[in-house]
This record gives C-alpha cells, structure tokens and sequence, in this order.
C-alpha cells in the first residue's frame, strides 16, 4: 500500500487521535474512548471522501495491530496464573454457547443462516477479523459480511460504556471477574483494551489476556467450519488461507514476557507504553470512522436484532459461569 493512498485518511485519524488526548485532559472519558466517539460523529455527521479510505483500513487494522503488540508490555503473567484453569472453560464454553445462540436467534427472526452465523462469530470470537476469516469458508455474501462487521463494531463501541457502566452500579463485583466478562464478551481487541484500562490497569490486564485467548481459539473455528463444508457439500478447504496465529499476537506474547521479567529499563518501558497508547487511540478514531449508522438503517436491522440478542445472551451466560466458578 503506497504511502500517498495511505495519507489522507491517517492523517485525519491522527487529528482526532491528537484532538482526543486534549480533550481528555477535561473529560473523565480517556482518550482512546473519546477517539472512537469522535470517529463515529465524524463518518456520520460528514460524507467522508473516498481517497481517505484507505487511510481509515490502515489506522482501523495495522495501526491497531502494532498498538496491541506493544501492549503486551502492560500486561504480567502473575496476572493469568492466578485466573486458573476456570477461566479457560468459561472462554472455550463462552465461545460454544454465543455462536449457538446466534444462530438460534437467527432462526427465529428468520434470517440467512449464513448471516446468523456471521453475528455469532464475530460476537463469539474477535469480532471483525473473525467474520472475515469465516466468509471465506462458508462462502457468505459481501453484503452480509459488511452489515455483520457494522453490527458487531457498534455493540462492540456501546459495550465499552455498558460494561464499565455496569460495574459502577454493580459495587461489589470482584475486580477479576471484571477483567473477564469484559475480555470474554467484547467483540474487538480494542474495544477490550479502551473498557479494561478504563476501569484499572489489573482489570485491563486481565480482560487483554482473556480476549487473547478467544483469538486463538479461530483457527480451530475455521477448520472445523471447513470440515462442516466438506461434509455438506464435498467442498474442501484446502488451498484457501487460512488464519494462523496472527503476528501481532506473537509480538503481544514476546513483550509481555519482557514486561512480566522487567528486561527493559524504567524510561525504556514508559516510552513504549506511551507509543501505545498513542497508536490505540488513532486506531479508535479508525474503528470509529467505519461505524456508519446508514448502512445498519439500509440493510441491517435484522443482523442488529440477532446481534443485541446473541449479545446480551453472552454476557448473561459470562456472568453466571463467572459467579460459579470465580
């Protein structure tokens, strides 16, 4: 991708990024909440032009993959071994049950499978990227897969004041559990990242780890949806890409392990901290500029209802593995 394609649309990401941490200094909001806030308004209330797609792709995608990668020095693996074995029955049944119930509400509001499926995915596992993954498996429409990712990044951007939200009224919730409802029922790394950190680094630290762990569960995801594939229809998968374990995610794992044996000096730590947090917050105003609340109107009040639906079965069923196995 050529640096000039790139640009405009950065740039602007930058602004709002660089507008955020100002007005942070007078909200109690963060500045990577109000970047994404300020995305929205902006995709919503102007008609962006096209030349500055690109720039949003790459702020929403790469710019938030180095940020994530960085982040992992934030995090202390004292932090993971104390969740135990419990919080990895509550990600992979989590998982199990969101996609089931995507596709039971879909049934009932009578939607294309497909499209059910999509919801269910990308509430169930990583958001975008995993809608993505899973397209090209079951072979679902583009249109799906656009209204699917709108649908899943605005629950995803009201989650990140929801849940936050509901703590405060909820005083006696424990600071572990959280972590984890935040890390297993939000849709994108991001969103987890600008809910956790919001409420404390412990929290943040816990929800991060979390989410990590329902990220690596979609490449299993995606072959068993291929092996479905093969099984109804005698395609098979093999040939197509598909999904390893992200990059990003392998750099998340080598500065974390740096982070939890303290290698780096203090300034050395503090500077990289800051880069990322920087970086998050113009990849914010990128996520935020791809929420176009036209496109829901045009073609995804269905995909919206299963997705509400799907959602708010998630976090109920998070909150009960939660109070009985933590």
């Amino acid at each position: 991708m050529k640096l000039l394609n790139i640009l405009p649309g950065l740039v602007m990401c930058i602004i709002i990024g660089g507008v955020s941490f100002i007005v942070a200094r007078y909200i109690p909001l963060g500045s990577v909440t109000i970047s994404i806030l300020l995305g929205v308004l902006t995709a919503n209330i102007v008609r962006l032009p096209d030349i500055t797609k690109a720039g949003v792709r790459f702020a929403e995608k790469k710019v938030l993959t180095w940020a994530i990668a960085l982040l992992g020095l934030e995090l202390d693996y004292r932090v993971l071994l104390s969740l135990g074995y419990s919080t990895i029955v509550i990600i992979l049944t989590g998982v199990i049950f969101t996609i089931g119930m995507g596709l039971f509400w879909g049934k009932i509001l009578k939607a294309e499978r497909n499209l059910s499926l999509l919801v269910g995915i990308g509430n169930a596992v990583c958001g975008s990227s995993a809608i993505a993954a899973a397209q090209g498996v079951i072979k679902a429409e583009e249109e799906d897969v656009g209204v699917s990712i709108a649908v899943i990044n605005l629950l995803g951007t009201v989650g990140i004041f929801l849940l936050p939200g509901i703590f405060f009224v909820w005083k006696g919730f424990p600071n572990a559990g959280k972590g984890i409802l935040i890390g297993d029922t939000l849709q994108a790394v991001g969103q987890v990242t600008a809910a956790g950190f919001s409420l404390s680094d412990a929290i943040g630290q816990t929800a991060t780890i979390v989410k990590m762990g329902r990220i690596l569960l979609l490449t299993p995801l995606v072959l068993i949806l291929g092996g479905i594939r093969k099984r109804k229809t005698g395609e098979d998968i093999r040939g197509e890409k598909l999904p390893g374990i992200p990059l990003y995610i392998l750099f998340f794992i080598l500065f974390s392990v740096i982070g939890s044996v303290e290698m780096l000096p203090a300034p050395a730590t503090a500077a990289i901290k800051l880069i990322s947090k920087l970086l998050l917050t113009v990849a914010m105003a990128g996520i935020g500029m791809k929420i176009t609340l036209h496109q829901l109107i045009r073609g995804g009040r269905t995909a919206l209802g299963i997705g509400m639906l799907t959602w708010g079965c998630q976090i109920a069923f998070s909150l009960l593995l939660i109070m009985l196995l933590h």
